[in-house]
């Protein structure tokens, strides 16, 4: 009899064991329904938060049409401009120069008087060294025949290839590279419109050698046009020499060169490329040092153009570029916590009902321990009470 109740008690404690985990089961598939539709809408709803203000608004539109037509003009990859933008900026510069020339050719007078002024400030500076140099040089006829082609080469030689090397080599400093030149050419440009200059070879009776004239048999450059070919002196401003541009694209050249080269005597003759260009400017009469130093200036300001222009565009660039969400992860406004499997989110709603299960154990002691159950064992059985019946 007592075998039977004994084992009839045990049945009915195992049921009552199996419903508190059974509970538990069922309120743990609870919440997975919920969850797996949160995270199946969220993500349908971060889309179109992102779609709609690129292609919803007036103001999306026009920011896609302006990042279009700058991967037109830009590769995304690189950053750098395309070749035929490169290809427009060289025309536009050279069609600018020949503009200049006609309105100089027609100036002779002035840029005549403008030289002659140059010479007396240059005089009362004590700063008259070119009438000096030239008359030294056609002592040496090697050194000035050397003066000769590097006048009439180097110019056109070394900074096609630095600014394609940087463009190759040192692509995050190209463009204020680039830009640097450009609005040094376009500043100087606009001094020979505003400035025509005669050069001191050009001056009557102040006593220059037209070097390049002088030994015009020894190369392909014509004896009227100094650095143009043989055909080609109409193509040349003859009166562009406040500032000089070959000083300014020269110093322009020997910083890059000072700064980027790899090798320590490229770098040497980066730092003495400008000087060496002054110099051969001067010895053959095609410039006044105060025209050197107008270059260096006007180099200087372009410099601080391009370096405010390139800084502007960072800041455009920063303002476009999505913000990075933190190390940790963004959390869910809908208070969301990341699953440790990383498959699926769960909120932490839920949580707070675990917690009050995990209360509820503590309110039976309580009750219990009025009908004669000591409290230890019900708390050190943690819920299985029927057992202990």
């Amino acid at each position: 009899m007592s075998t039977g109740q004994d084992g009839a008690g045990a049945s009915a404690g195992r049921a009552e064991e199996a419903l508190p985990s059974a509970a538990r089961a069922e309120s743990e598939r609870a919440p997975t329904a919920p969850v797996t539709a949160q995270v199946s809408v969220l993500p349908e709803a971060a889309r179109a938060a992102r779609v709609e203000p690129t292609g919803g608004t007036a103001e999306g539109r026009a920011e896609a049409r302006s990042d279009r037509w700058r991967r037109r003009l830009r590769d995304p990859e690189t950053g750098r401009p395309v070749w035929w933008v490169e290809i427009l900026i060289l025309v536009a510069l050279y069609y600018c120069y020949t503009g200049t020339r006609g309105f100089a050719e027609g100036s002779v007078d002035q840029a005549t008087r403008t030289g002659e002024m140059l010479v007396r400030w240059q005089a009362a500076l004590g700063l008259d060294v070119e009438l000096g140099l030239n008359h030294w040089l056609q002592t040496v006829p090697a050194l000035a025949i050397a003066c000769c082609y590097y006048y009439a080469t180097l110019h056109f030689i070394v900074t096609p290839v630095v600014i394609l090397w940087m463009h190759r080599r040192h692509p995050s400093r190209y463009s204020r590279a680039r830009w640097t030149l450009a609005f040094t050419t376009i500043l100087c440009l606009i001094g020979f419109f505003l400035f025509p200059t005669a050069p001191p070879r050009l001056l009557p009776d102040a006593g220059y050698i037209d070097t390049m004239a002088h030994y015009s048999n020894w190369g392909w450059w014509g004896a009227s046009a100094s650095a143009a070919p043989h055909g080609l002196d109409k193509v040349a401003n003859l009166y562009a020499a406040m500032p000089s541009l070959h000083c300014a694209w020269a110093l322009w050249c020997g910083v890059l060169i000072a700064r980027n080269a790899r090798w320590r005597w490229l770098r040497v003759l980066g730092v003495l490329y400008p000087a060496a260009t002054a110099f051969v400017v001067m010895a053959t009469a095609n410039h006044y040092i105060l025209d050197a130093v107008a270059g260096w200036a006007v180099l200087g300001v372009s410099a601080l153009a391009a370096t405010a222009l390139a800084r502007r565009s960072a800041r455009r660039q920063d303002a476009r570029r999505p913000s990075a969400p933190p190390a940790g992860g963004s959390p869910d406004p809908a208070g969301e916590v990341p699953s440790p499997v990383g498959e699926a989110e769960v909120p932490a709603i839920p949580a707070a009902d675990t917690s009050a299960a995990a209360a509820a154990p503590s309110q039976r002691p309580t009750e219990e321990g009025a009908a004669g159950v000591p409290a230890g064992q019900a708390r050190s059985a943690g819920g299985g009470l029927a057992t202990m019946t």
